[in-house]
């Protein structure tokens, strides 16, 4: 390691990293970017991948290396982090032994979760929201997290809020919105493929399971590496849930609809 950094061994779902900084200061801020549910590991991890955050040879801003590699520059620290943030938990997915990542919000219901694929500015968060206010149990904003047997996990970072349709977020704290975070892992009873619209009709129609893992595919993290593992986990979870697509309006309407429709059960 370079002379005068200081660093920390992580772990996060099983897979181990190394944070190193050029200051105590630094490293703390790296640490509060690392995955929902990372720990610090005492002993060293031996030969893993390292992400360093650096001051810019000019002194004049920020650099950030993943191993070898100059993987974001700024001079500013704010979107250093961001992009450590990012890339720490593709790097966690990506290697997680035993779970899968899908980029989607999830929430609770009667000891059954309702997962919401999509992509960035879909609307996801906004949705949970609503679902965490109608008393559902918040699993995640960003991230379904699978096991072999398709069982859905926590992801409960605070979550990332956007206001009236930005860019800028904040984060929230599921208990600002009057709820509460899952614990353990819950079977899967409704897969919703759901994007705003303004003015949008909740008209959902079903989708078959086979195109349900396929599109989810689309927004598994691992895919690349195993696709095979990915398939199979997804294809498990769809043995207990029902798939359909439809765009949506206002959240707090469709987070209404959703709560009957996984109180009525799986088919429904």
């Amino acid at each position: 390691m370079t002379a005068g950094m200081v660093s920390l061994e992580c772990v996060s779902f099983g897979v181990e990293f190394r944070l190193a900084a050029c200051s105590e200061a630094l490293l703390e801020s790296m640490w509060k970017r690392a995955p929902f549910g990372a720990a610090v590991r005492a002993a060293g991890c031996g030969d893993v991948q390292r992400f360093a955050l650096l001051i810019s040879p000019g002194g004049d801003g920020y650099r950030l290396e993943a191993g070898d590699e100059v993987v974001g520059e700024s001079a500013e620290l704010p979107p250093v982090l961001d992009q450590l943030a990012c890339d720490l938990m593709v790097h966690v997915a990506n290697h997680a032994p035993d779970r899968v990542f899908v980029h989607a919000g999830v929430a609770g219901w009667q000891g059954r979760a309702v997962v919401l694929p999509g992509t960035t500015f879909a609307g996801k968060t906004t949705l949970v929201a609503e679902l965490v206010r109608a008393g559902a149990t918040y699993y995640s904003d960003e991230y379904a997290v699978l096991d072999e047997l398709g069982r859905v996990h926590p992801y409960a970072r605070s979550l990332q809020m956007r206001e009236g349709g930005g860019v800028e977020q904040r984060c929230v704290a599921v208990e600002e919105l009057s709820g509460r975070a899952g614990i353990g892992p819950l079977e899967v009873s409704h897969v919703v493929f759901t994007e705003y619209v303004a003015g949008g009709r909740w008209k959902p129609e079903p989708v078959s399971a086979g195109m349900a893992v396929l599109e989810m595919m689309r927004h598994a993290i691992p895919v690349q590496r195993t696709p095979a593992r990915v398939m199979a986990t997804l294809a498990k979870m769809m043995e207990t849930a029902t798939a359909v697509r439809s765009e949506r309006g206002e959240a707090s309407e469709t987070a209404r609809r959703l709560i009957a429709a996984m109180s009525a059960g799986p088919g429904v």
